[in-house]
């Protein structure tokens, strides 16, 4: 009986412990989804340019966008508690809006606008998780994010419109939460939520005018299917 009772402890112990492993090993994702964008923005004006547009206000531009995700990573567990690492790019642009602002030139109208968005957007990711059930796992993401921001001002005047392209990359921080869900022993299902803000960055125009500045931040949310291998 006492040999029957331990067979059964161990075999209970081993089980439990396999379980609890379901997503350990390499694993590849791929995610669609969407980020709600918002930049806030600030314009500081120089020379000739401060004497014809003045202060330009500053404000904030917001906008929403579908992408996709793809994901690679290594997932190990310690009985309950998972650790996850990855590295992943999002598939397509993250537009942050625009903003026009009309003001005058002694009798002369002059119309300034500026868009922003954010592009070729990669990055790394820990997920310290925990089985809520055999097959369940929560986890929070902590992540650093590297994109491109392009921003495309123009000022517009007498009939005639100056416009510039301008580049410059960020890096930003993000953290969310997340839950998988095992199918069978390889595939599974995700759904992760992600607040992300990203360091301020300037540049001036090309005649260096106008120097302008923008913060980004982003709500992201993504649903899609993983294969542990």
């Amino acid at each position: 009986m006492k040999k029957l009772i331990t067979a059964a402890a161990i075999a209970a112990i081993s089980g439990s412990a396999f379980a609890a492993g379901a997503f350990d090993g390499p694993f590849v994702q791929l995610g669609i989804g969407g980020a709600a964008t918002e930049s806030s923005n600030s314009y500081t004006t120089k020379g000739v340019y401060n004497t014809v547009l003045g202060n330009i206000p500053s404000g904030s531009t917001d906008s929403g966008s579908f992408l996709g995700q793809i994901l690679g990573g290594y997932s190990q567990s310690i009985e309950q508690l998972n650790l996850a690492a990855n590295i992943f790019y999002m598939i397509g642009n993250q537009d942050a809006g625009s903003q026009t602002f009309n003001t005058r030139y002694l009798t002369l109208p002059v119309t300034v606008s500026n868009s922003v968005k954010l592009e070729n957007t990669w990055g790394i990711s820990l997920e310290p998780g925990y089985y809520v059930t055999d097959k369940t796992l929560g986890y929070l993401k902590f992540s650093w994010f590297n994109s491109t921001l392009k921003s495309s001002p123009s000022v517009s005047a007498l009939g005639a419109t100056d416009t510039g392209n301008y580049s410059s990359n960020v890096n930003g921080a993000g953290f969310g939460i997340g839950a998988k869900q095992m199918f069978n022993n390889n595939l599974y299902g995700f759904l992760e939520y992600q607040y992300v803000t990203y360091g301020s960055t300037s540049f001036n125009t090309s005649d260096g005018g106008v120097s302008i500045s923008a913060k980004p931040t982003q709500n992201y949310g993504m649903v899609g299917l993983g294969y542990k291998f």
